[in-house]
C-alpha cells in the first residue's frame, strides 16, 4: 500500500484526492486547518485519513508521523518552497500545481543528490498547458519543422448559460488571485523583440479572439511569456505570447478600476465611510456633487457607458457602510467580488485553452496548428477548474508511485515520460484537446 499526503483541503483538493482513492493500492492523508473541509474532501472513504493541522508550524512532525511516499502540496504559493524543502530533508517525493520560483529552483541540486523528484507546475495553467505544448513542439521538431510563433490562451469562466451578471465573470478561484492579476506585468516576444507592459498595462492592449466552436473572447497578455522559449525548447521562435481569456468588456472595466486605484495595497482608514463615500474620496468629489456624474467625468465616460453601469452594479455607489475599518482598497474589491461574482447552485463553469503554432515545414511551406481544450464543470458537482487543476497533480503522484518517471530534481511536466502518460490519463477523464491544422499561403 502506497501513501500520499495531500496538504490543503480547498477547492481543488476534492478531485485530486478522489482520483487517487480510485486506485486500490493507494491510501491518502489530507491535512488542513479546517476540519470541515477535510471531511468534505474525504467523504468518509476507508482509505482516507484526515488531520486538522497547522502545516506551517507543524510540518516536520507531520512528515515524521505520516511517512508518505509522495506529498502533494495544494497550499498557497508562499508555502511551496518551504514544504518542498522539508520534503527534501525527509526524503519524500513532491508534487505541486504552482509556478517554479527561484526558492524552488534552489532545491534542485540537493533533491538530485537525494534521488528525489520535485514535480512542479502540474495543474491546469501551469500544467496541462505545458504538457500539450511540449508534446506538440517536440512533434514539430521531430518532423524537421521550426516553430515561428507560439500563442497560448487560457480562461476559467462561467459557462455561457451561467453568464448572467454585468461583469461576465464568476469566481471559481480566490478573489485575491483575480485581483492580483489586475496589476501584473506582462512580457511577450513579438517578431524577435521583447515587449513589456508594466503594472497592468496589458489590459489596455486587449483584443478579440474567436475560439472555433466556443465563440468570441477578449484576450490580453498574462505575466512573463519569455521563459517558455527555453522551457519548451524552441530557440528558433520569433513570437511567444501567453494570454488570458475573458468575455468581452472585461479589460475596459479593469482599466477603469485601475484609474480609481482600486487595486492599491496601501493601508487606509475606512471608519465612517460608505462605498459611495469611498468613491467620493477616490475621485475627489465634493459632498454636494452628483456622484454618478462626478464618476463619469473622472473616468471620461458617458452615462450610458457599460463600464459605468458595471461599477454601479458592483456596489461602488452604494450608501451602505464599508465592511472593515482598516485595510487596503484590494480588500474592498475582494469583498465585492466575493459578494457579487458567485456561482448559483446548478451552474457550470467553463475552462477554455488554446495553443496556436505557426510552423515552417521542411518543404518550405507553412502551417498553423491549433490545439483546443474546452471543458465544463458538473452542475452541483466538481467545477472544471477544480478538476483540471486537481487531477494533474494526482496523476503526477501516481506516476511517481509506479516508478514511471526517472527524472530527478526540480522539474516541470515537459518531459515525455511525464506528459505522454499524463495526457493519456487526462483523456480518460474527458479532458482532451481537439487538434487542427491549416495550410498558410
Amino acid at each position: 500500500m502506497k501513501h500520499v499526503l495531500v496538504l490543503g483541503a480547498g477547492r481543488v483538493a476534492g478531485p485530486c484526492v478522489h482520483y487517487l482513492l480510485r486506485e486500490p493500492e493507494i491510501r491518502v492523508t489530507v491535512a488542513d486547518l479546517d476540519g470541515a473541509n477535510v471531511d468534505h474532501v474525504l467523504r468518509g472513504h476507508p482509505r482516507g485519513t484526515g488531520l486538522v493541522r497547522n502545516v506551517a508550524s507543524d510540518l516536520p512532525s507531520l512528515l515524521a508521523e505520516t511517512k508518505p511516499d509522495v506529498l502533494i502540496n495544494l497550499l498557497p504559493a508562499a508555502m511551496m518552497a518551504p514544504v518542498a524543502a522539508a520534503c527534501v530533508e525527509a526524503g519524500i517525493h513532491y508534487v505541486n500545481p504552482s509556478y517554479i520560483k527561484d526558492d524552488m529552483r534552489a532545491l534542485d541540486k540537493k533533491a538530485r543528490e537525494k534521488d528525489l523528484l520535485l514535480l512542479c507546475e502540474l495543474g491546469l495553467d501551469p500544467g496541462i498547458d505545458h504538457m500539450s505544448a511540449a508534446k506538440t513542439i517536440h512533434e514539430i521538431h521531430r518532423s524537421g519543422g521550426r516553430v515561428r510563433s507560439f500563442h497560448s490562451w487560457c480562461g476559467a469562466l462561467p459557462a455561457r448559460e451561467a453568464d448572467d451578471n454585468p461583469f461576465g465573470y464568476k469566481l471559481s478561484w480566490a478573489p485575491s488571485g483575480l485581483i492580483g492579476a489586475s496589476k501584473r506585468e506582462a512580457r511577450v516576444l513579438q517578431d524577435g523583440q521583447v515587449v513589456v507592459w508594466p503594472d497592468g498595462e496589458t489590459f489596455r492592449k486587449a483584443s478579440l479572439i474567436d475560439i472555433e466552436g466556443c465563440g468570441w473572447f477578449e484576450q490580453y497578455a498574462n505575466a512573463d511569456s519569455l521563459p517558455y522559449i527555453e522551457l519548451y525548447d524552441m530557440a528558433e521562435v520569433r513570437t511567444v505570447y501567453r494570454g488570458t481569456l475573458r468575455f468581452p468588456g472585461w479589460s475596459e472595466t479593469i482599466c477603469a478600476m485601475q484609474d480609481l486605484h482600486l487595486f492599491d495595497l496601501d493601508e487606509r482608514d475606512f471608519r465612517g465611510l460608505s462605498f459611495a463615500g469611498l468613491t467620493r474620496q477616490l475621485i475627489g468629489a465634493g459632498a454636494d456633487e452628483d456622484l454618478e456624474r462626478a464618476l463619469q467625468a473622472f473616468l471620461g465616460i458617458k452615462p450610458f457607458s457599460a463600464v459605468f453601469m458595471k461599477l454601479r452594479w458592483l456596489g461602488l455607489l452604494d450608501e451602505r457602510p464599508l465592511p472593515l475599518e482598516r485595510g487596503c482598497l484590494r480588500d474592498i474589491v475582494s469583498f465585492l467580488y466575493a459578494e457579487k461574482l458567485v456561482f448559483a447552485p446548478g451552474e457550470r463553469d467553463l475552462v477554455v485553452m488554446e495553443h496556436r503554432y505557426v510552423v515552417d515545414c521542411p518543404d518550405g511551406s507553412a502551417v498553423e496548428r491549433r490545439s483546443t481544450l474546452v471543458d465544463y464543470g458538473i452542475p452541483d458537482g466538481e467545477t472544471s477548474i477544480a478538476r483540471t487543476t486537481g487531477i494533474p497533480p494526482a496523476i503526477g503522484a501516481l506516476l511517481i508511485l509506479r516508478g514511471a518517471v526517472s527524472a530527478r530534481g526540480v522539474q516541470a511536466p515537459v518531459l515525455p515520460e511525464v506528459y505522454e502518460p499524463a495526457l493519456a490519463l487526462l483523456e480518460k477523464e474527458g479532458v482532451r484537446f481537439r487538434e487542427r491544422e491549416y495550410r498558410l499561403g
